[in-house]
């Protein structure tokens, strides 16, 4: 084995066995206390994301997908930016080391930016098919045809409702 994922795996053990990240739980947590919860919690899913990253290739990781910024996004940038910073300054890393904490906090990104509810409006927006909506056309355009050639059998022809008449009679001959 490599005697840098052996150092890593001894670091990780470490870190494990502390009681850094250990939050007690409060009936009335503060905003403090809930914010602090959340940056252990995304400094303990970077570590062990950035484990999982170092024992795999170049070529075997998969591709991050481009993410549509949004202000939840911005703030869960900036506190994992935070939380990196501490890392760095914690430990001594190599650029490799560096690299792989880079793409481990885009998979940590994209994997809570997944978990994070649609916005309200595309909630509303429905969406529906292009041939449902051509068909619903077609449908209504047939219903108008219709009303117009029911209307003149009652009598009341005038010029206008005739000529609609005679198109509609031209169009299906």
């Amino acid at each position: 084995m490599d005697t840098n994922v052996i150092e890593h795996q001894k670091r990780d053990q470490e870190n494990e066995n502390t009681d850094f990240g250990k939050v007690e739980n409060n009936k009335h947590p503060s905003a403090e206390g809930v914010q602090h919860t959340l940056k252990n919690k995304l400094k303990e899913d970077l570590q062990m994301m950035w484990h999982k990253v170092r024992l795999l290739q170049m070529c075997e990781r998969e591709k991050v997908p481009k993410l549509k910024t949004n202000s939840k996004l911005i703030k869960l940038q900036e506190e994992i930016n935070r939380v990196i910073e501490e890392l760095l300054e914690e430990d001594e890393m190599n650029i490799t080391d560096i690299n792989n904490l880079i793409y481990a906090t885009a998979t940590i990104m994209t994997q809570t930016q997944t978990l994070i509810e649609p916005s309200k409006r595309s909630q509303n927006r429905r969406v529906v098919k292009f041939s449902k909506i051509r068909m619903q056309k077609q449908i209504s355009s047939w219903r108008k045809k219709l009303s117009i050639m029911a209307e003149t059998g009652t009598g009341s022809d005038n010029g206008k409702l005739s000529r609609k008449k005679r198109k509609i009679l031209k169009n299906i001959e």
